[in-house]
């Protein structure tokens, strides 16, 4: 984030964001990206979800007097695939949120020191003007 009127701000701001690593600096392009990859695998996931589900084969087992007893068998793969699926979207959402809280600890520090010399100068003045106050009474 880049405030027009204050070249201070700008400047600190820039030196803390470029002590966040650079795989976790996102520009706007790669943030859509990685939006867009999570969007396919999101996609993916629920495929192999539906293919899971269909991939069910109805098992009889021998009757024990007289009930006919069985269960579904699946195919683990589209689990398993559907699984990886949801934790690179996990993932990548954690790395998301990581890079936005570094860039927010970047302007927060930027802000208190930019807020530490604007003080620092304040204080400067009023003392400059106190002493000129007092170098120039009538008496």
């Amino acid at each position: 984030m880049r405030l027009e009127n204050d070249k201070e701000f700008n400047f600190l701001f820039e030196e803390e964001y470029k002590k966040i690593p650079w795989i976790f600096r996102w520009s706007q392009k790669r943030f859509i990206g990685a939006l867009i990859f999570m969007g396919v695998c999101f996609v993916a996931a629920m495929i192999f979800l539906g293919l899971f589900n269909d991939s069910a084969e109805y098992v009889t087992l021998p009757s024990f007097g007289g009930y006919e007893m069985g269960f579904n068998d699946y195919n683990y793969a589209f689990l398993i695939a559907m699984i990886i699926c949801f934790a690179v979207i996990a993932v990548m959402a954690a790395w998301m949120v990581l890079s936005k809280l570094l860039e927010n600890r970047a302007f927060k520090k930027a802000t208190e020191l930019n807020n530490m010399i604007f003080l620092t100068e304040r204080h400067r003045v009023e003392m400059e003007w106190q002493k000129w106050k007092m170098e120039n009474r009538d008496y």
